[in-house]
């Protein structure tokens, strides 16, 4: 470990304000590290979230909040559940100085990285895209990954803008009298959410009794936007999104259509108008959020989006490659 003048720690509930005080200063700011958001995930899913605080002279002054999983004697910091980052944040003051400003941040990283390898077989960690330095985790052998959202310029676009595809897709859904309406529950939408993730192989990450306490813990800061038919009110696709209202953000975090209503372009309709309501709301950015695979990539790719590539950083050791290899993988899934 280096010599440094910054002592780690776990913070306390008491501390909290603290955190979001930061958080609030930092470079890297996002809702997803906010005491509102992390909070509502401990208490509703029962997540072991911890916040690791860096300080200097009993200051808080940097910080990374992290979900704990310990599995089969592995312990395990991940990115908490639902969340598109969980970035290392530090406070920048006013200096002459910009190398002595750079060597107090990288110092602030590198006793992150320091206690994170340290405490756990292994780490991870998704930095916000405004972080772009990730040299202190490098330098003490976190293996790199560059990963990329799909992010409307919501000041910037215009339905001529988004591809030909897409339009006719709108403007079909359009036809058929498909409406787009923000409502104020999950059951009606679950059942889609649930199948989407199905067609996928995968489990839908919550259920519907969380999900619902969710939005109704932060119903202020999340919005469902629903495609219904006209004939019976069915809603055949969705969009529910967590509004940043400090970034004037809007994060797509579950968009899910019927698989029996895919040619209704009622998909399509419940982005674009997802990306009118979030403009007349006075919002920036609509990030419809990763694409790893080909088709969500193409998909959200259509929508007059920017590729705006973000940082991830982790870090193994040997045993815990062992278990991985033994375990299939499963052990470091959520």
């Amino acid at each position: 470990m280096i010599k440094s003048s910054y002592t780690t720690r776990y913070i306390t509930n008491e501390e909290y304000k603290e955190w979001d005080e930061l958080v609030l200063q930092s470079p890297n700011y996002s809702i997803f590290d906010t005491t509102l958001w992390l909070g509502t995930l401990t208490s509703i899913l029962k997540c072991d979230i911890k916040i690791l605080g860096v300080f200097k002279e009993n200051n808080l002054v940097g910080g990374i909040a992290l979900n704990i999983i310990k599995r089969f004697g592995i312990k395990i910091a991940k990115t908490p559940p639902m969340s598109a980052f969980n970035s290392c944040h530090y406070v920048l003051k006013e200096t002459q100085h910009k190398d002595k400003l750079g060597n107090k941040i990288q110092n602030i990283l590198a006793v992150i990285a320091d206690r994170l390898q340290n405490d756990f077989h292994y780490a991870i960690v998704t930095n916000h895209p405004d972080f772009k330095n990730v040299n202190a985790f490098k330098w003490k052998g976190w293996r790199q990954n560059i990963l990329y959202s799909y992010s409307v310029q919501l000041n910037n676009v215009d339905l001529s803008l988004i591809s030909a595809s897409k339009r006719r897709q709108v403007k079909k859904a359009q036809k058929k009298l498909i409406a787009v309406e923000e409502i104020r529950d999950i059951v009606p939408v679950y059942d889609i959410i649930e199948q989407t993730y199905i067609r996928q192989n995968l489990k839908c990450p919550l259920t519907l009794d969380e999900m619902t306490d969710i939005y109704k813990k932060i119903k202020n800061n999340i919005v469902i936007l629903a495609a219904k038919e006209p004939a019976n009110g069915k809603c055949i696709a969705v969009d529910i999104a967590i509004i940043d209202c400090k970034r004037k953000y809007a994060y797509s975090l579950i968009n899910a259509y019927d698989f029996e209503s895919a040619d209704s372009g009622a998909n399509s309709l419940v982005l674009w108008e997802g990306i009118e309501f979030f403009k007349n709301k006075g919002l920036e950015i609509f990030d419809l959020g990763e694409a790893g695979e080909l088709s969500k990539s193409s998909f959200k790719g259509q929508f007059y989006t920017e590729l705006v590539p973000y940082y991830q950083v982790s870090k193994s050791n040997i045993l815990f490659s062992i278990v991985w290899h033994l375990t299939k993988g499963k052990i470091a899934r959520n």
